[in-house]
């Protein structure tokens, strides 16, 4: 299969048992089908396509869905070994470098890597393109683009390095010596990363930081302002100038724990903290404004390992709460105790182990439709739940 393959729609849709929500399942092969990290937009800004990871040729490829036609058409030819992103999911696929791609929503681009290269497919011509050859390094970490699609960030290492100490890592855990509460950050810690960005523009590379450890996601706050995810040694987020100047910790720990996963919308960066006592997790949802870097934060109860939904407005809060049950649920009036109510929109099946099974819900551009991955017949697949209904309620953080 290569750039340019037809698959013939595969969606359908039914109603929620529990909710009697409107459903639409949009993928139904026998293999794992999810969108681009969630952090980032996986649809394209006039709503017409949606672009996603499917491993339905054997080979993990970046695929097209038309949300007129449902019609399918391969992007991507990659055939990299060991594409997997290794930090947190599957290592051994093959493929383009899986969760490491990006969706330019000015240029109409999808960046992605195979082996040491950056390339791109333009989405409506199909085009691909070479962009910048990196032969001692690749790409490890989650990417963006800056939202006037002139920057693109990613996070790299060097290849013969991160091979070495990833192999390692993958031993230990076959034997059970690898903790993750005890020895990830002593990892992170032997694996130095570099963030850098491209001038799409040009196609120019410039660093912007070195580190002596490993980050995983890096975002963009504005054209100008980058995200990373994580601090040194924890969990949390901090803030870089393209330039290089100006890096601090945003949130740093308290009592009330430190950020794990966060989107930044229009209204701020939404994201929520983890506190750990007795073994036992406390969960507490925030919003961090960047202007006056003043944040508030509401407990979110009986909750376990928890995704902020990204709603690029900053409205509508939703999430996904991986615990004794898989579920997607909204919560109104965070600041009223009165008021303040859990509700639920899905239960989905329990995920397996790796990102290709999480939820990552995220909110359409028409800002009807919840995207997610969810567990079928054993392989991932892309949904989407009709929320229509509750994406405009003054019910939410400002309420």
């Amino acid at each position: 299969m290569s750039i340019g393959t037809v698959f013939k729609a595969e969606w359908q849709a039914f109603q929620d048992p529990d909710t009697r929500r409107q459903i639409r399942q949009f993928t139904r092969t026998a293999a794992n089908n999810y969108p681009l990290y969630y952090f980032i937009p996986s649809i394209t800004s006039d709503n017409r396509f949606l672009i996603f990871h499917s491993e339905r040729t054997g080979w993990v490829q970046l695929f097209r869905m038309d949300l007129v036609t449902g019609e399918i058409v391969q992007l991507t030819d990659g055939g990299t070994q060991n594409s997997g992103w290794a930090i947190w999911c599957e290592y051994h696929l093959r493929g383009i470098r899986n969760h490491l791609s990006a969706l330019n929503t000015v240029r109409n681009e999808v960046y992605y890597f195979e082996e040491q290269q950056l390339r791109s497919t333009n989405v409506h011509s199909l085009e691909n393109r070479l962009i910048y050859e990196m032969p001692d390094r690749s790409s490890v970490g989650q990417t963006a683009f800056s939202p006037d699609g002139r920057y693109f960030a990613f996070i790299h290492a060097d290849r013969r390095h991160f091979t070495e100490k990833i192999t390692e890592r993958e031993a230990l855990c076959h034997k059970g010596k690898f903790d993750w509460g005890k020895h990830h950050h002593q990892w992170r810690n032997q694996v130095p990363t570099t963030i850098g960005i491209i001038d799409t523009e040009s196609a120019t590379y410039r660093d912007v930081i070195a580190l002596d450890y490993h980050v995983h996601h890096v975002l963009f706050i504005d054209n100008r302002r980058l995200l990373v995810n994580h601090v040194k040694n924890d969990s949390g987020m901090w803030c870089i100038q393209i330039d290089g100047t100006g890096m601090r910790t945003l949130r740093p720990r308290d009592e009330h724990g430190v950020p794990c996963h966060q989107v930044v919308s229009e209204r701020g960066i939404y994201y929520e903290a983890n506190q750990w006592a007795d073994a036992k997790r406390t969960v507490y949802i925030g919003r961090y404004d960047p202007v006056s870097e003043a944040f508030d934060e509401v407990h979110f109860p009986g909750m376990d390992y928890v995704h902020t939904g990204f709603d690029p407005a900053g409205k509508f809060l939703f999430y996904e709460n991986q615990g004794a049950q898989h579920q997607l649920l909204s919560v109104h009036f965070p600041h009223d105790p009165e008021r303040f109510q859990i509700r639920l929109l899905r239960t989905l099946a329990q995920n397996a182990k790796g990102q290709r099974y999480h939820a990552h819900p995220f909110l359409s551009h028409d800002r009807r439709w919840l995207f997610f991955t969810e567990m079928v017949n054993g392989f991932s697949q892309i949904l989407a739940l009709d929320v229509a209904d509750l994406v405009d309620l003054n019910e939410y953080w400002e309420a």
